[in-house]
């Protein structure tokens, strides 16, 4: 009897203690998850402020982003060329300088048609042709250097050439050297088979070298291999450091890499009243003569840093500038008519399939008229317009049958 009242006793303290155990369980348990919810609010409230903070920084460095993207705002000091623009729709960017002051550095129309981008100031074109004064630049500073004579055959440096030794360095800076054209097509070469195919055209001369006049892009072709065999520097990384950076040409640069400007532009051809996307050569095709593209304030640059000497001496400026046959010299017009309205002024024009440019200035640096377009037949005479421009800076009245009308 004894027994089973311990039993029973045993028992009952062993329930007692199981119950306390249970009780002091659930509420350490409590405790634990009140405690750990706590940790986990902070820890969300910390991880909240965190991304609060990094979208604020995010969301100012992107205001920041935008600001420094702003082109450079449009500049108009005279209302009647700028209106005068407007009326023949005049699409690309004009820098117009007259007495060094900036008269006009505005865009017109339209970078992208399809996307309505409007083109700026800071909207960057291909230049075509006028890639050849740059590359006549390079060639007169390695003259400088002693490097290259133009009077020199080209035989002394490219004498596998055909005709070679009929051929002088000054030939092809006027368009003098009677070889042959080459067919601009969409296949990649490389500089050296480039000019084994000009070459290959060049077997029987079309004149006697020095005799006639013949606008030629291969001329030019041929003289950018010469600049790349001479300096022992790719053409583009030569034009970059001896032109572009001591003219401070910051907006400039060569081929497909338009595409990765701030600001590029779109280049159309008009055709019954539409605009269409034309075909372009590979660049390959047109190195040393086409390749090219800027801003309309960088090709002033260009201009004032060779007109001031800063990229070439005054004597080689003065083998530049003069003309030897239709009115051309080293890629420059000299006095071209129908481009100018007082001597002495110096002038070049370019065309790549779409975009259509125009630069000229006066000899003692009076005027500058740059346009850059990427409509290239919308307007009939780029060079009509720009005697226009000179006309009205000069405040002249011209011929009624010279002006551009809408």
């Amino acid at each position: 009897m004894q027994r089973r009242i311990k039993r029973k006793s045993g028992f009952k303290k062993f329930i007692a203690f199981c119950g306390v155990a249970v009780v002091i369980g659930i509420g350490s348990f409590f405790l634990y998850s009140k405690h750990l919810s706590a940790k986990n609010v902070q820890t969300e409230g910390v991880q909240y402020l965190k991304e609060k903070t990094i979208h604020t920084e995010h969301k100012a460095a992107e205001n920041q982003t935008v600001e420094t993207k702003r082109p450079t705002a449009n500049i108009v000091r005279n209302k009647d060329i700028d209106q005068y623009l407007k009326r023949v729709h005049f699409n690309g960017t004009a820098f117009i300088v007259k007495n060094g002051r900036v008269i006009i550095n505005k865009g017109y129309g339209f970078a992208n048609i399809n996307d309505r981008i409007k083109n700026n100031p800071n909207t960057v074109y291909y230049i075509g042709s006028v890639t050849k004064p740059v590359v006549a630049t390079a060639v007169m500073q390695l003259q400088q250097q002693g490097k290259i004579n133009i009077n020199d055959p080209l035989s002394k440096y490219l004498p596998s050439f055909p005709n070679a030794n009929k051929i002088k360095i000054f030939n092809l800076l006027t368009h003098t050297s009677g070889i042959g054209k080459h067919l601009e097509t969409k296949v990649k070469l490389s500089p050296n088979k480039l000019v084994k195919r000009i070459g290959f055209d060049s077997e029987f001369l079309k004149f006697q070298p020095g005799t006639q006049f013949d606008y030629n892009d291969a001329n030019y072709s041929v003289l950018g291999y010469l600049v790349e065999k001479i300096s022992g520097e790719p053409l583009h990384e030569y034009i970059k450091e001896h032109i572009f950076k001591p003219a401070g040409m910051n907006q400039s640069g060569f081929g497909s890499q338009l595409k990765n400007e701030m600001y590029p532009s779109t280049g159309y051809k008009i055709l019954s009243g539409l605009s269409y996307k034309p075909i372009m050569p590979d660049f390959s095709q047109i190195f040393g003569c086409g390749d090219i593209y800027m801003t309309a304030e960088d090709l002033y640059k260009f201009d004032r840093a060779l007109a001031s000497g800063k990229l070439i001496s005054k004597q080689s400026y003065q083998q530049m500038m003069t003309p030897y046959k239709h009115h051309y010299g080293f890629g420059w017009y000299v006095n071209r008519p129908g481009w100018y309205m007082k001597p002495t002024n110096f002038s070049n024009h370019g065309v790549l399939s779409g975009w259509n440019a125009m630069n000229g200035y006066q000899k003692d640096g009076s005027e500058y008229v740059v346009l850059l377009s990427n409509i290239q037949n919308n307007i009939k005479n780029l060079g009509l317009l720009n005697k226009t421009i000179y006309a009205k800076l000069d405040k002249t009245d011209l011929p009624q049958n010279q002006h551009i009308h809408p």
